[in-house]
């Protein structure tokens, strides 16, 4: 039968069915290689140049404070206390009298001393006259030899008889000396362990008091023994300063600084640090024998050495690296050697060169080899800090 109106009839597909009819063919040409794969994603980062300089480090922990001298008052001689004019907690003089012992058995000694060596002395005299004659009385053949030999054997024994009895008075005058027990330095009086009317032994164990000297006064601590060289050359140089901060009135921290005095002669084994000693004035007595306080000591170092900002450092299975990013602005993974660690600073060692960039955040988004966009560059690390700090331990 022939169409109506004389028009040739068409049959038309739905658009739908044509849309996913293209999509089809898209998907089929992709599949088999008809367009290209897309481009590798670029990662957004920081970097930073590597640097090369003196980096010194700032060793920081707790000290423990020392007197430079520190006697315990012990008596020399036996007897019984009659006077301590001294106070607990005072501070005292080179010379002041701390205790005075009962001095008349001593003076009873030196009497006698003293009455012995009259005696022996009048008993030398007889003896050297005696043998000055016997010089003529042998010469003349009127005495034997034997004579003689007895006459010279008396005359010595009187000689050291007197010479006894002269150091049998020194050492009287000695031991009453010794009955005043005086400050052999200049410094502050801990607890008197005995008072008046006490009986005290002669080196007895338990001191009398203790004195210790406050100004100036000691810091000891101690650091890891990887600044063992820099230290000991800086210490015969006397440029090493040593700074501390105590808790003054109030709260408020108090700074106080010396040079580093003290550097031992050898390694503490088991912990791995050497144990250091600064001097510092005390004059206001601020700092007190016993107490912690933190300390900071900057290390100066010999020579220029390359480094990076410790965040830079990324952590791999082959050990430590860094990204580099190249002309091409994209991340080379190199791996290097951390020398130390200063604070904010990374020394390193390896295939690494001065002005190179390194990937300092966004480390994590990088894909070895992969393009990178710079974000920002802090191409001198003016924002870092000068020092650093390692952890210190306190002295033995």
């Amino acid at each position: 039968m022939a169409p109506r109106h004389g028009r040739s009839c068409t049959l038309r597909r739905p658009r739908g069915v044509r849309r996913l009819a293209a999509a089809s063919l898209a998907l089929a040409l992709a599949g088999c290689g008809g367009h290209s794969a897309p481009a590798d994603p670029t990662t957004p980062v920081k970097v930073a140049l590597v640097q090369s300089g003196l980096v010194p480090a700032e060793a920081s922990g707790i000290g423990n404070i020392t007197p430079i001298t520190s006697v315990a008052l012990k008596s020399r001689v036996d007897g019984q206390i009659v006077q301590v004019p001294v106070r607990e907690g005072s501070d005292v003089k080179r010379g002041d009298l701390l205790f005075r012992i009962d001095p008349r058995p001593f003076a009873v000694q030196l009497d006698i001393a003293t009455a012995n060596l009259a005696r022996d002395q009048a008993l030398l005299e007889k003896a050297e006259d005696l043998l000055k004659r016997s010089d003529d009385l042998i010469a003349k053949g009127y005495i034997s030899v034997n004579q003689y030999n007895d006459a010279q054997g008396d005359a010595h024994a009187a000689a050291a008889a007197v010479a006894a009895d002269r150091a049998a008075i020194a050492n009287a005058k000695l031991n009453l000396e010794f009955t005043e027990l005086r400050s052999p330095i200049d410094g502050r009086v801990g607890k008197v362990t005995l008072q008046q009317g006490n009986l005290v032994k002669a080196n007895d164990t338990t001191a009398l008091l203790t004195v210790n000297q406050l100004d100036p006064i000691y810091v000891d601590f101690s650091v890891p023994e990887r600044y063992l060289g820099d230290l000991r050359s800086a210490a015969q140089s006397g440029n090493v300063e040593v700074s501390l901060s105590v808790d003054g009135a109030g709260g408020a921290p108090l700074d106080r600084s010396g040079p580093l005095t003290f550097v031992d002669n050898q390694v503490d084994a088991p912990t791995g640090t050497i144990h250091l000693r600064a001097t510092l004035a005390n004059a206001d007595r601020v700092l007190w024998p016993g107490q912690f306080v933190r300390v900071r000591l900057r290390v100066p170092v010999q020579g220029s050495v390359l480094w990076v900002p410790a965040a830079a450092i990324g952590q791999s299975s082959d050990g430590p690296y860094v990204y580099v990013v190249g002309a091409n602005l994209r991340a080379e993974q190199r791996h290097v050697t951390v020398v130390r660690t200063e604070g904010e600073r990374a020394v390193l060692s390896g295939d690494i060169k001065v002005g190179e960039r390194v990937v300092v955040d966004g480390q994590s988004r990088v894909i070895p080899g992969g393009a990178v966009a710079l974000l920002a560059e802090t191409p001198d690390g003016a924002h870092l800090s000068t020092g650093a700090s390692v952890a210190v331990g306190r002295g033995p």
